[in-house]
C-alpha cells in the first residue's frame, strides 16, 4: 500500500471517528430534570435537524452570483445527476467567505485546485447543483460550519470527500 493511500485510510478512519462521536451524543441526550423533555445535541444553537432546513439551492456552480455571500462562513454541497458528490467548507469570514472558496473552483489560476477533489469540482463546475448552508460571519461560526462539516459528510457519504485528496 502506497504512502498516500495509507494517509488517506487514516483520515477516512478519523471522519469515520467524528460521525461515530456526534452519533453517540444523539443516542445520549439527556434529559431535562425540570421540564422532563429529552435535549437534542445543538450545535452553534440549533439541532441537526435544524441545520439540515437551512440548505438553500443557488444553482450551478458555472454561473452563481456569488457576491451576497462575502461575508459568510458555511458549507457547501456539490450534486451532480441527483447524487451529493462533495461537502466543503467554508471558513474565512473575513476573507471573501463562500464566495471566493466556491470562485476557487472556476477561476482559471489552478492553485485552488491542488486536489483531486478540487480539479473534480472544476471538472464538472457546469453540471454540479450548489446548495449553501449559511452558519455566519465571525469565528464562533466557523467553529460551528467545521463540526457541522463532519456531520454532513457522514450523513452523506459524499464519493469526493472520500478519495484522495
Amino acid at each position: 500500500m502506497s504512502f498516500l493511500k495509507t494517509v488517506a485510510k487514516i483520515g477516512n478512519a478519523v471522519i469515520d471517528e467524528g460521525m461515530k462521536q456526534q452519533s453517540k451524543q444523539m443516542r445520549n441526550s439527556s434529559r431535562n430534570a425540570a421540564t422532563g423533555r429529552t435535549e437534542v445535541p445543538t450545535i452553534g444553537g440549533k439541532t441537526l435537524r435544524d441545520w439540515e432546513s437551512k440548505w438553500q439551492n443557488v444553482g450551478y456552480l458555472d454561473s452563481i452570483d456569488l457576491s451576497p455571500y462575502s461575508s459568510y462562513v458555511g458549507l457547501y454541497k456539490a450534486e451532480l445527476g441527483g447524487k451529493v458528490m462533495y461537502i466543503g467548507r467554508a471558513v474565512e469570514y473575513s476573507n471573501g467567505g463562500i464566495r471566493k472558496r466556491l470562485s476557487d473552483y472556476t477561476r482559471e489560476s489552478d492553485s485552488a485546485r491542488k486536489h483531486t477533489s478540487g480539479q473534480l469540482m472544476h471538472a464538472n463546475a457546469a453540471d454540479l447543483k450548489i446548495s449553501i448552508l449559511l452558519v455566519g460571519s465571525d469565528e464562533e461560526a466557523a467553529e460551528a460550519t467545521r463540526k457541522l462539516e463532519r456531520y454532513f459528510i457522514g450523513k452523506y457519504s459524499p464519493e469526493w470527500n472520500k478519495i484522495l485528496k
